[in-house]
């Protein structure tokens, strides 16, 4: 998306900010609502909505943490279509819930197995040279989770996880492969059906609140085994280890950083995981899927300055544009086969920086505008790097 482009969703959203803003305090405590207009050379005019809905289930002895649902459904000129929505659920007896459904009718890009993004095809009448292969792909799945606490901020309990990859097909129009034909041939015969897993995920929780933290670390690990016991059509193990940390060196800043780890391995037939089944880092700056392999890891490191200060928040006169704030950021990520293992000097870099808007008083929920540039060269092409812009509600971890 281009500079101004950018800038034209911003005022878009300006007036709809201010209604917002304009509400009485008891709606403004129950949900944030957002209208989505934006434009990308992959997906064109992009029209949705997304919000969060709060809900709070604690008891007068027994205070708990703000849950919430949050949505986002959106439709392209292009007759595309994304659907997602998440949940976490926090109970007075310390029993927490959390999941996410999506459907997802829309183009996406096959980058092929690897850390280098060094495919090199040229398709389409004008003969472009790109680093992917263009697909269709219609995907429906959800994620669940239900942790009990066993001791304070320790809690453990079961995982499901199913997705139905139902259609995936090349775009059409002619295209020749010149680099990387061995990379998409691997994955050739996994790519549509069923993956359905079952496990245990085992989390520590320290955080001083769950929506946009300042203080405390999340350690979450969780174990899942995907077989066709439970009516998978591949069979595989998962495991994922993450790790965030919050630290609060001034006034109401925040160091935020993140490591993700993940292992994937087959169970018997070595060709067992499918395409979506395979570690794929998402930090910002590359696109999701530029570098996948059977393991990954993922590094973030942000820092978060708001411009406003705790005390401004009990001002009645308190408008959105006194709520801004700006983020800095470097991310790194790389994904690396079975057989092979990881190097720091593997990692593929990404720098950026982000704009803040205070929605949300009482739950101190942001919308969050980031622009990043991805550091690996070739990785948009011969020559390209890729960049990327993210507008969503809350941050990015």
């Amino acid at each position: 998306m281009t500079l101004m482009k950018t800038i034209v969703t911003i005022l878009l959203l300006v007036p709809f900010g201010t209604h917002l803003w304009a509400q009485d305090s008891a709606a403004l405590k129950s949900y944030d609502l957002l209208p989505v207009i934006t434009y990308s050379p992959a997906t064109a005019l992009n029209l949705g909505i997304m919000g969060f809905r709060y809900f709070d289930f604690s008891k007068e002895e027994k205070p708990v943490q703000n849950s919430f649902i949050n949505a986002a459904a959106i439709y392209t000129t292009r007759n595309q279509l994304f659907i997602e929505s998440g949940y976490q659920f926090f109970f007075p007896n310390q029993d927490r819930m959390t999941g996410w459904t999506y459907f997802f009718d829309a183009p996406d890009r096959n980058y092929g197995l690897g850390n280098n993004a060094d495919l090199l095809i040229v398709e389409g009448p004008e003969q472009d040279t790109v680093n992917y292969l263009n697909v269709d792909v219609t995907r429906i799945g959800f994620i669940g989770n239900y942790q009990k606490e066993f001791r304070p901020n320790y809690f453990l309990g079961p995982m499901v996880q199913m997705e139905n990859v139902i259609s995936y097909d090349t775009v059409p129009g002619s295209f020749q492969i010149i680099n990387g034909e061995t990379q998409l041939h691997q994955l050739q015969n996994r790519l549509e059906g069923w993956r359905v897993a079952l496990g245990l995920s085992f989390t520590i929780d320290t955080r001083d609140r769950v929506i946009n933290p300042r203080r405390g670390h999340l350690i979450n690990l969780s174990q899942l085994i995907y077989s066709q016991a439970f009516g998978s059509d591949y069979e595989y193990s998962a495991t994922r280890m993450e790790v965030i940390g919050y630290i609060n060196p001034t006034s109401n800043h925040t160091i935020a950083f993140r490591i993700i780890q993940d292992w994937k391995h087959t169970l018997g037939d070595k060709e067992a995981i499918p395409l979506y089944g395979l570690s794929r880092p998402d930090s910002r700056g590359y696109i999701r899927g530029t570098f996948q392999d059977h393991h990954a890891q993922q590094i973030d490191l942000e820092y978060r300055l708001p411009f406003w200060r705790d005390h401004a928040l009990d001002d009645p006169n308190f408008r959105f544009w006194k709520g801004l704030g700006m983020v800095f950021f470097v991310s790194g990520q790389q994904a690396y086969g079975e057989t092979d293992s990881y190097q720091l000097s593997n990692t593929n870099l990404a720098v950026g920086s982000g704009l803040r808007i205070l929605l949300n008083k009482k739950n101190q929920l942001n919308l969050r505008i980031d622009y990043a540039i991805g550091l690996l060269e070739n990785s948009n092409g011969v020559d390209g790097r890729q960049a990327s812009f993210t507008f969503n509600l809350s941050e990015a971890f």
